[in-house]
This record gives C-alpha cells, sequence and structure tokens, in this order.
C-alpha cells in the first residue's frame, strides 16, 4: 500500500511542477474560460501515461474542474466560453474543449453550431480520441 501512495505522490509533485510552464504558457489565464484573478491548478487531462506528460496538462480554475467532473449535469450556459477556448494554439486545449462540445451536442443546439465551425488537424485529432474524464 505504501508503495502506491509514494508512486502517486510523485506523480502528484511532478505534475504540480508543471505549474510555472503552465502559467507562463496560459499568460496566467484559466485555459479554458480565461478566468483572470482565481486560483489556478494543474489539470491532467486522462487518460495519463505512465510518466507525468507537460503537453496533457492544462492550467484550469477551479470553477471548470468542477464542471469538467459534471459535465453530463451541466446547464445550457455553463460551457458557453467553449466557444473561445475550441480556437486554443495548445492542441490540449482546443482537444479539451471540443470533447466537452461533444459532449453536450446533443443537449444543447448551440453546441452543435460550435462543433460544425471546428476545424482540427490531424495530430489534434489522434488527441482528441484518447481523452477521457471519468473521475475516479
Amino acid at each position: 500500500m505504501a508503495k502506491g501512495l509514494d508512486k502517486y505522490l510523485e506523480r502528484a509533485n511532478i505534475v504540480s511542477g508543471f505549474g510555472k510552464n503552465l502559467a507562463r504558457r496560459s499568460k496566467s489565464k484559466c485555459e479554458l474560460c480565461e478566468a483572470t484573478g482565481v486560483k489556478l491548478s494543474v489539470f491532467e487531462v486522462l487518460p495519463s501515461k505512465e510518466e507525468p506528460d507537460y503537453d496533457r496538462c492544462i492550467f484550469l480554475c477551479d470553477n471548470c474542474i468542477n464542471l469538467l467532473k459534471n459535465i453530463k449535469k451541466s446547464k445550457e450556459n455553463d460551457f458557453r466560453f467553449l466557444s473561445g477556448s475550441m480556437w486554443s494554439e495548445t492542441p490540449i486545449v482546443k482537444a479539451t474543449a471540443i470533447h466537452i462540445l461533444n459532449e453536450i451536442k446533443g443537449k444543447y443546439s448551440w453546441a452543435e453550431e460550435l462543433l460544425e465551425n471546428a476545424y482540427i488537424e490531424e495530430h489534434e485529432k489522434e488527441i482528441l480520441n484518447t481523452i477521457s474524464f471519468e473521475v475516479k
């Protein structure tokens, strides 16, 4: 049991160490909703690889993290901000936004309309096809 905890803590330490570079990349804004002046945390987009991967991490505010944990329970306007982040130049941010839009498109017509206009490159499609937000 201790080995599992040690491994978890080591991984968490490495992932949190990405924060400085993520703050630079995001200009200290939430990479999904662009909130500023709020606490931001490193969010590792699942599934994760054996070793922590900076390119699978996003800098998010607590509100966005909570929304990601409850996508199915979202209200109509909870994810409207994705209209901006779906055009992000950061592949994991863009793929995450499009993944969420795909999750809610049957529920909200505006999400379907955004997806009709989305442009995603091949390497971004590969990332998109791996994303999962299953909460452990």
